[in-house]
């Protein structure tokens, strides 16, 4: 009986570890590196890249960055946290935003976090969001994975 009750106890334990190692890990192909680039204003020729990058660990950082009419890098901004997926909707929960110059990133000691909820799908390595979803100034952006 001892051993029967040992080895009971000792499978709910080996459970317990295994599901807590798992913690936040998602496993969904949205994992990965994502970009979109805008068309370049006609009259400036500046242009905008976002990057979002979904982790396997359940966090995402989004890189918003302008150019200035080529491939140089000028500045920008990012946000940072954890996500969740829900069927078709991304959920993100923006702890941390910063400012990203030179290859740098400071992020702000004050900024008010807040969430954003976003529509997606997936057609081969194209990912469409779409922002602002359940407003009538809903946009979608189509993103290339990298």
């Amino acid at each position: 009986m001892r051993k029967v009750l040992f080895f009971a106890f000792a499978l709910v334990a080996s459970v317990l570890a295994f599901t807590s190692c798992k913690g936040n890990k998602i496993d969904s192909p949205i994992v990965g590196t994502w970009k979109y680039a805008t068309d370049p204003a006609p009259d400036s020729g500046w242009w905008t890249e976002y990057t979002f990058t979904f982790g396997g660990d359940g966090m995402f950082s989004l890189l918003d960055v302008a150019h200035p009419g080529t491939e140089e890098v000028y500045d920008g901004f990012i946000w940072t946290g954890p996500y969740e997926i829900n069927g078709d909707i991304i959920t993100l929960h923006k702890n941390k935003m910063g400012e990203y110059s030179s290859g740098q990133t400071k992020y702000y000691d004050e900024f008010e976090p807040n969430d954003e909820r976003m529509k997606f799908s997936l057609t081969g390595n194209k990912l469409t969001l779409t922002r602002e979803y359940g407003t009538e100034d809903a946009w979608e952006e189509v993103y290339t994975k990298q």
